[in-house]
């Protein structure tokens, strides 16, 4: 087979896979005869092999594919002009994604290494963005297309992927970034592995909410590919979200209550503060996202320069860090333009 038809064909069963566990997990849950009928067999194969979500996501929850049937239909026309208008914002996209990689080459360069390794380190910050952005947009078009067609067919499907620039820290670019896949990891490993943990009563909460954290990144390592620099991009992950998660535990201790009251005073200035605490995550949140887009070299490379930079690299990127991470804050609340449904 031809390269491409094996790339399709790996990302058709991946997808599969998310469906079957959704549609089996659901039936298991709703049904009290668990007996599969000629009408469950179609619904689950209608479900599974949908066509415009078969090979490139997002991934939407047997529940809300079975609401499509009996929620209320919008006008046909209403539904063909709002199609229209995405599919044409979408050509937009691809063709500026598209004149970008005529000009910028940073995903051919990883082929050579030691011509990377002499780019200065604010030129390599500058590509792992570049790395950043194409990700982010390729998924906005990729979900977004396949998106446009499964609301002709009375679905609302996951919003489309925030842009990057406007996370920093980790919980944000799991709920924000795949916010289909999202869902499918709370609803099917994370509440469930917490729930059965919590009927033990022996340990704190925050214990078994970690363990339930690190049963769904496994799942992901597993998901997504059992490969070295997929399991370092799920280690930094779970990480990530293990210090943001204590690091929200300790926020309301009353020790920190005195301390925003007696030292920080107003809201201004505990928005700087945790924009300052946040900074290193943020870095640290974009070297395990070079991990997942480039491999583990230039993974390695990043952490090389970020572990010993020059005094000037290390000014411009702490200061550069810092004012993501306000622009991120400050965005927080604001939804993006495929944000239109709730995503908690």
């Amino acid at each position: 087979m031809q390269d491409e038809e094996v790339y399709l064909i790996l990302f058709s069963v991946a997808w599969i896979e998310l469906r079957c566990i959704s549609y089996s997990l659901d039936f298991a849950e709703d049904k009290s005869t668990k007996v599969l009928t000629l009408n469950d067999a179609v619904n689950m194969f209608s479900y599974i092999l949908y066509l415009p979500l078969l090979y490139m996501g997002p991934i939407i929850l047997y529940e809300e594919f079975e609401k499509s049937f009996i929620n209320k239909r919008e006008k046909l026309k209403t539904r063909l002009k709002r199609f229209a208008i995405d599919i044409t914002i979408l050509q937009f996209y691809t063709f500026i994604l598209d004149l970008t990689f005529h000009y910028i080459y940073f995903f051919a360069m990883q082929s050579n290494m030691q011509l990377i390794r002499k780019l200065p380190t604010i030129a390599l910050c500058g590509g792992g963005l570049w790395m950043g952005l194409e990700f982010h947009m390729k998924y906005v078009i990729s979900y977004g297309s396949t998106a446009a067609f499964s609301r002709l067919d009375n679905m609302e499907p996951p919003p489309t992927p925030r842009c990057i620039a406007r996370i920093h820290v980790y919980s944000q670019m799991w709920r924000h970034f795949d916010v289909g896949l999202y869902r499918f990891l709370v609803k099917y490993i994370y509440k469930p592995g917490y729930g059965m943990l919590c009927k033990f009563n022996s340990l704190p909460k925050i214990i078994y909410k970690l363990i339930a954290s690190l049963a769904t990144f496994l799942f992901i390592f597993v998901w997504h590919g059992t490969v070295w620099h997929i399991l370092i991009w799920s280690v930094l992950n779970y990480s990530g979200v293990t210090l943001e998660y204590i690091g929200q535990v300790i926020s309301k201790h009353e020790l920190y209550e005195k301390f925003r009251v007696n030292i920080l005073k107003t809201r201004a200035m505990e928005v700087r503060f945790i924009a300052f605490l946040c900074s290193p995550l943020l870095a640290l949140s974009a070297i395990s996202n070079f991990y997942l887009f480039a491999g583990s070299e230039v993974g390695n490379l990043f952490f090389e320069c970020f572990s010993q930079p020059s005094l000037i690299n290390s000014i411009i990127l702490i200061l550069s860090l810092y004012c993501c991470c306000h622009v991120s804050m400050a965005l927080e609340d604001v939804q993006s333009r495929g944000s239109c449904v709730k995503t908690k």
